[in-house]
């Protein structure tokens, strides 16, 4: 059983977004010493995974953060976790010429064959340092072509996913486990180590210089890379989360963070021992598949 079947048609889905818009002569120089990805360096058009971490170095948020103008970024993330992301970044801002605004978003999603199009970050008309009303980017999901509309209650949004069929928010869902990334509130928590979510090498720079948590991040993948890694898995059936896995000597190996269905499988996410791969079983349960995320 392979891990991640193809995705062999085009789908789209309306998903709920939350969106912090800055603005500002300084936004470019008060996020690189922030957050985790590299924004010095992102041209206009360009987007990225990032973290923002507590001083300690442990997870406030995962987003994606896209510049969309000279003295505008946007960092979407998943509902519920936006109020918290932008009072974090506004704690630091004393005497930062940069301006924040948190609004409630559509991200329009397309994936699967033909969804390459869109590939770089595109944004509505807009002045250097306004909020745009519109962003296309990249889905930046390592299993599968696609990229996102991020639109306004207020904007219009535009016809970009032709021939695509509509899916529920729930079966995006499923395909996120499948052929994305861990999401803030389901796999991933605030509290949690950087290093043990699989997407450091993804969402954080070891090269632009200092920024708020960094030192733990370092000294982690210095070392070990910390002692627990999220993996995706497959499996036939009888999969929930909160279930307890285990390797062929039936000693504990982790733990089911999500599980849906999708093609006939149960698909999901799972926290396990950095040194465990391949089939493992849930207790007294199926066989499970693990890979890597990326």
């Amino acid at each position: 059983m392979t891990v991640v079947p193809v995705l062999d048609r085009l789908v789209t889905a309306a998903v709920p977004r939350e969106v912090l818009v800055v603005t500002g002569p300084e936004a470019a120089g008060y996020l690189q010493g922030q957050v985790s990805a590299d924004v010095g360096a992102m041209e206009v058009g360009q987007s990225a995974l990032s973290f923002l971490l507590e001083p300690r170095g442990r997870i406030e948020a995962l987003f994606v953060i896209s510049r969309t103008g000279p003295e505008t970024y946007i960092a979407d993330i998943e509902p519920g976790f936006g109020e918290a992301m932008s009072a974090s970044l506004e704690r630091f801002k004393l005497r930062t010429r940069a301006d924040f605004s948190l609004h409630e978003w559509q991200m329009h999603a397309v994936r699967g064959p033909r969804a390459e199009g869109e590939s770089t970050v595109g944004a509505s008309s807009a002045g250097p340092a306004e909020a745009p009303e519109q962003v296309v980017r990249p889905a930046h999901w390592p299993l599968a072509s696609g990229h996102d509309l991020l639109a306004g209650s207020d904007s219009e949004a535009v016809a970009f996913a032709e021939g695509a069929e509509q899916v529920s928010v729930a079966e995006f869902e499923a395909l996120r486990m499948a052929y994305g990334v861990p999401a803030m509130g389901i796999e991933i928590q605030p509290g949690d180590i950087p290093n043990e979510t699989g997407l450091v090498e993804q969402a954080a720079s070891f090269t632009k210089g200092c920024y708020r948590g960094q030192e733990l991040v370092e000294r982690i993948d210095s070392r070990t890379g910390g002692r627990r890694c999220i993996q995706r898995f497959r499996a036939t059936g009888g999969v929930s989360p909160g279930d307890g896995l285990c390797g062929t000597d039936g000693a504990g190996v982790g733990t089911v963070l999500s599980a849906a269905l999708l093609a006939g499988a149960i698909v999901g996410f799972a926290s396990v021992q950095r040194d465990v791969g391949g089939e493992v079983r849930v207790n007294g349960g199926p066989t499970v598949v693990l890979a890597d995320l990326f």
